[in-house]
């Protein structure tokens, strides 16, 4: 659990300040909606909304996104960016607490347009650091640490203190989040006697949770209980069911792990009751998992399968794979337990499958290796390459021992069970399993040569001209500005190549993606382009007609990405535009996407295509479409892309 600060600098004209604190949760918002009732003005209304919004996330998130919504529409009205901006904000923060993410990163990238505009720093860098917030619940922590360092380091210049302890709470979970429990501790300890020292009890709890979690993952389990109580007797205190309901959990997870099955059972209890009050639906189904676990332990199997399914399903309905996963491989156990391999070895298998994508931390590693490899010499860098392959290799070699295993005890299974089936029965099984085979070796092979070619054709160039940069440093003068400059340059180079990476491996884990996901993608891309490339002016348009939830393969996404990617480089390196816009529509039964630039423009016939344009038209090809490339020297160049609607 990160903090979250509010960025507002608005609060209500009509409410004093004691009266907030005086109240409680339920009393505030009371007093609110009767003051929304009398509000007479659109200004008045929308200052209320604005902290209905606010105050309701933690009581109800469905509720604080409706009067959110509500906000913005009055807001729009008033012509003000800076309420509108806050509204935007509010809405971005009830969306991320709900775990819809891609909804909370669009309303702050909006909060933050508006706030360029009126040129107020303060929320300018508190919006920067609401969506490393997001990143980070992404699991984007490259992002989100990006994010929190460059608003820090704003908010210590200008002394902003109370800001600056927010970002760094934030800074020590991903430290957490990546096992770093040392570093992580010392980070958070320094935080929480920073709020003790401004009573500031709330948000205190929230440290002492994460303080918790550190405890319970080095297995000081006195210290994390009496942690996370300390925390539930706050959040209580404060009359915030949501964060009072997953500290039960997390007091569930610590006594399932000390084998205190009947306590566990308790506190879960308590916790889904609370979840279920606020709607916190993803939080109902992590409780779930450890209730069914209890029960588990405690050999009620058939208890436990009911809890189990019943998480499942809400981990479904939230599209959490990973969730999913750990469903799958606890489920198994408890159906061979209750004599019934044929459910166990589905769900071995369910597991099996989905638990061949990355893992974060395989990725976080992959991304260390990378960024300590630019720094050495070409030999030392073919070295670090050669170890990687060796580490690739061998995690390769316990994977395949690992899936024989399970495929032996699933054999053994099916093998007990065929005996009681007649013949025909046994031959249809062994036909299932072998399409099923054939269909994932399909699957797998098709997922390689996408990530071989994308790794080939964007980050092996980029490494290959890296080395270089670093080989040829030897010849250079040791001039401190001119080492400045070719440092900078390389590390230009580095961070691109670490986004191009994690796109790739997005793609490979999402299986199958939505037009609304692959827009959000698109979108996060284009926003950085306009902030690293100043004057120019990015637009993107969505046809309000095409189904945002649409579903692509995540081949077919990762291919119109790179067309958008490939198109964009070329009109910044070669045409000097002022405004680049990327539309989406359809026509007919085929999708268009458009990239159209008002630079200089070339004749055709009259340059030598490169690989650029030879890339484009070959991705699209691939997606079983055409790319047309229409350009004229003084009159910009239109990219257009159509492709079937399958």
């Amino acid at each position: 659990m990160h903090s979250f600060c509010r960025f507002s600098g608005i609060c209500l004209f009509f409410l004093c300040i004691q009266m907030l604190f005086a109240q409680t949760s339920s009393e505030l918002l009371d007093s609110l909606k009767t003051e929304l009732s009398k509000a007479s003005t659109a200004k008045a209304r929308s200052l209320i909304l604005s902290e209905l919004t606010w105050y309701y996330v933690p009581v109800s998130q469905d509720t604080a996104i409706l009067y959110g919504k509500e906000n913005i529409e009055i807001a729009k009205s008033l012509d003000d960016p800076a309420m509108l901006g806050q509204a935007y904000s509010d809405l971005g923060y009830a969306y991320m607490e709900k775990g819809e993410l891609i909804e909370a990163r669009k309303n702050y990238q909006e909060a933050l347009v508006l706030r360029y505009q009126t040129g107020d720093s303060t929320k300018i860098y508190g919006t920067i650091t609401n969506l490393g917030s997001v990143y980070q619940r992404d699991f984007q922590s490259d992002s989100a640490m990006a994010n929190y360092l460059k608003a820090l380091n704003f908010f210590e210049r200008s002394g902003n203190d109370r800001n600056a302890d927010f970002i760094r709470n934030n800074i020590g979970v991903i430290h957490l989040e990546m096992r770093n429990y040392p570093k992580a501790l010392e980070i958070l300890q320094e935080v929480a006697e920073y709020r003790k020292a401004q009573d500031d009890e709330y948000n205190l709890a929230l440290t002492l949770i994460n303080i918790g979690n550190i405890y319970k993952n080095l297995k000081e389990f006195e210290n994390a209980e009496k942690t996370y109580l300390e925390a539930l007797r706050i959040f209580q205190e404060e009359e915030d069911d949501y964060n009072s309901s997953t500290t039960y959990n997390n007091l569930a997870t610590l006594y399932n792990a000390q084998g205190k099955s009947e306590l566990a059972i308790s506190y879960a209890e308590k916790g889904l009751l609370l979840a279920d009050q606020v709607g916190a639906d993803y939080d109902y189904a992590l409780i779930e998992s450890n209730l069914a676990k209890s029960y588990h332990d405690l050999k009620d199997y058939p208890k436990s399968r009911e809890i189990y399914l019943n998480a499942l399903t809400h981990f479904k309905a939230q599209n959490a794979e990973d969730d999913i996963a750990s469903m799958y491989l606890l489920m198994s156990p408890v159906y061979a337990a209750l004599g019934m391999p044929d459910s166990s070895a589905y769900y071995t298998e369910a597991y099996s499958d989905l638990n061949k994508k990355l893992t974060e931390q395989e990725i976080q590693q992959l991304t260390s290796d990378l960024e300590a490899r630019y720094k050495s010499e070409q030999k030392d860098a073919a070295i670090s390459r050669q170890q990687l392959e060796l580490r690739n290799k061998n995690f390769q070699l316990y994977g395949s021992l690992v899936l024989a295993l399970v495929l032996g005890v699933v054999g053994y299974l099916l093998y007990s069970q065929q005996k009681l089936k007649n013949r025909q029965l046994k031959q249809a099984g062994k036909l299932k399993v072998a399409l099923g085979q054939i269909e994932t070796q399909n699957k797998l092979q098709e997922q390689r040569m996408l990530i071989s070619r994308d790794l080939h054709d964007n980050i092996g160039a980029q490494l290959t001209f890296i080395i270089s940069a670093i080989e040829n440093l030897k010849y250079f003068d040791p001039i401190k500005d001119t080492l400045t400059h070719r440092y900078d340059s390389i590390a230009n180079f580095t961070k691109q190549t670490i986004t191009e990476l994690r796109d790739t491996i997005w793609a490979m884990n999402s299986g199958h993606i939505t037009w609304e996901q692959l827009s959000a993608r698109i979108s996060d891309y284009l926003q950085r382009a306009g902030i690293s490339t100043l004057g120019i002016h990015f637009e993107f348009e969505v046809d309000k007609s095409l189904d945002p939830n649409f579903h692509l393969v995540s081949s077919e996404g990762i291919q119109i990405y790179r067309i958008v990617q490939e198109a964009i480089q070329n009109s910044l390196k070669y045409a000097y535009p002022s405004q680049i816009l990327v539309s989406v529509s359809q026509v007919d039964n085929l999708l268009q996407l458009t990239i159209k630039d008002d630079g200089t423009g070339f004749e055709e016939s009259e340059i030598k295509a490169g690989n650029g344009l030879y890339n484009m038209r070959k991705r699209a090809e691939e997606l079983g479409g055409k790319l047309e490339v229409l350009s004229q020297a003084g009159k910009g160049t239109t990219v257009t892309l159509l492709m079937p609607k399958k």
